[in-house]
């Protein structure tokens, strides 16, 4: 099946066989992430429309004998050109180039596995030469207020929401995964706790919340009920004039609101995404403890080094460190 489908560039069967390869033998099984599943998916239909472009009657690189070499030559366009798909076409960061040559390795690794092709070697992605903690910064508290000043009103019930999931991610350190996979019963009000059963990696772990984000929880949930549709679990759900209104709210649009809101707001392009707001998470719980464990724990992160990056995104604890300067003089 495999042979057959890279032969007659069956896009389908040949994404069929990576979530199978991925679900089956992959490092996370099924633990895989959905969005690293869409990722994936995204970058072999980008690879496919590379090596035989839509109306070439056949390929231009040999799909089952492709090389290091003609993998380089992709990894080159992508730098260039950009993404071979009409929605991608543009150049792609390095970060971005590094994820597509994942999902196409993975890709290979699957047809390897299925006895269709042998997984070409020596294909690294092109090194980013800005440090991280400047390609993802947190949104300073200055406009982080503004954001949320910007959301509050409790008459409108798309804004309450809005307003609780920004500051699940701003506050607490939840992804913009786990904030949409929320149900009702992982909100323990009582306790003042969520439960995050859908975290990275398949990982559960539960977070206290602050009495005024427990506050605007419960009044989400109460609003909740006029909107959710019957047997819904989701805790966040739409409220739109939309075919999936009262059913569980998507990331796609969750970043369509946030990306309304940061223009309206004149925000500069260096602050966009969801994940920024985690970063801000990040950022203050390490400004508050100087604790690198306990920022880990609280975002969720296996490996403490890994939430060393936030000491080095506290761009508002450098910027005291510059006015004691003046202090000083």
């Amino acid at each position: 099946m495999a042979i057959k489908a890279a032969h007659e560039r069956d896009e389908a069967r040949l994404i069929e066989l990576l979530e199978a390869y991925l679900f089956l033998k992959g490092r996370k099984k099924a633990l895989i992430s959905p969005e690293t599943l869409r990722t994936y998916e995204t970058a072999v239909r980008d690879y496919l429309a590379w090596a035989w472009p839509a109306g070439s009657p056949g390929p231009v690189v040999p799909i089952l004998s492709a090389t290091g070499d003609d993998l380089d030559r992709y990894v080159n366009d992508l730098q260039t050109s950009g993404g071979h798909l009409p929605e991608n076409a543009r150049p792609l960061k390095p970060a971005s180039i590094a994820t597509y040559l994942a999902g196409v390795r993975a890709l290979y690794r699957a047809l390897e596995w299925a006895g269709a092709a042998t997984a070409p070697e020596d294909v690294h992605a092109p090194s980013d030469p800005t440090p991280r903690e400047e390609r993802r910064p947190a949104l300073p508290l200055e406009l982080y207020r503004k954001l949320i000043d910007h959301l509050d009103d409790p008459e409108d019930a798309t804004l309450v929401r809005d307003r609780a999931m920004v500051r699940l991610m701003a506050e607490a350190g939840l992804r913009i995964s786990e904030v949409i996979h929320l149900d009702c019963g992982d909100l323990l009000a009582s306790e003042r706790l969520v439960v995050i059963r859908s975290g990275k990696g398949g990982k559960q772990r539960t977070v206290p919340v602050t009495r005024s984000l427990a506050a605007e929880l419960s009044r989400w949930q109460s609003l909740r009920r006029a909107y959710a549709s019957p047997g819904e679990t989701a805790l966040f759900v739409n409220t739109g004039r939309r075919k999936n209104k009262g059913h569980r709210i998507s990331a796609s649009l969750l970043r369509k609101r946030l990306a309304r809101y940061y223009r309206q707001l004149g925000f500069p392009s260096r602050y966009h995404g969801a994940h920024m707001l985690r970063h801000t998470a990040g950022t203050r719980f390490y400004r508050i403890t100087g604790d690198l464990h306990v920022t880990a724990r609280l975002l969720g992160h296996a490996n403490v080094n890994t939430s060393a990056i936030y000491a080095k995104m506290d761009l508002e604890g450098l910027r005291d460190a510059v006015d004691r300067l003046e202090e000083e003089e």
